[in-house]
């Protein structure tokens, strides 16, 4: 086992026993299979594969459960748990805009959309966000704008394709 070999020449060229030292690194610094093998590798200058430590430990019956290697991982920043969040909603984020703040932001766009200039008679007006909510726009004044039913529709159909 060409492994083994290695593992016995870093034993001596440390003067400490492999085995010893392998399960302190794992059990002891926690450390993973990967960092072991590139300690071994830093203190002897001797290269050894990551599955060499691995069948080592596993015949020295030092092996984490799942659940603890995959806390260790997330702990150390080489897995997290933003694969498993699932997308938050607009609606969630959402705060209705109250009635007052739609007059207002309606009066202060002359009761027209900022767009395309259509007024309540042409056509539906609405208080969009410039931000969107699900990028972190808020319901400030500075935020709002008033629209037309159908540059809304336009404005989201072209956000969702930016999205893509």
């Amino acid at each position: 086992m060409p492994g083994l070999r290695k593992l016995h020449k870093i034993s001596s060229a440390l003067h400490e026993d492999i085995d010893e030292l392998i399960k302190k690194m794992y059990l002891e610094k926690r450390m993973s299979s990967i960092e072991i093998s590139d300690e071994l590798y830093r203190l002897s200058n001797i290269r050894i594969h990551v599955r060499s430590v691995q069948r080592r430990l596993k015949a020295l019956g030092a092996i984490r459960t799942y659940s603890e290697a995959f806390q260790l991982a997330i702990k150390k920043g080489r897995k997290t748990y933003d694969a498993l969040k699932r997308p938050i909603k607009s609606s969630e984020l959402r705060k209705g805009i109250n009635i007052k703040l739609r007059y207002k932001i309606m009066l202060r766009d002359g009761f027209r959309c900022v767009l395309c200039g259509k007024t309540a008679k042409d056509d539906r007006l609405v208080v969009d966000h410039t931000v969107p909510v699900v990028f972190g726009g808020t319901n400030d004044e500075n935020n709002l704008r008033t629209l037309c039913r159908e540059c809304n529709h336009g404005k989201m159909l072209l956000e969702e394709r930016k999205l893509k």
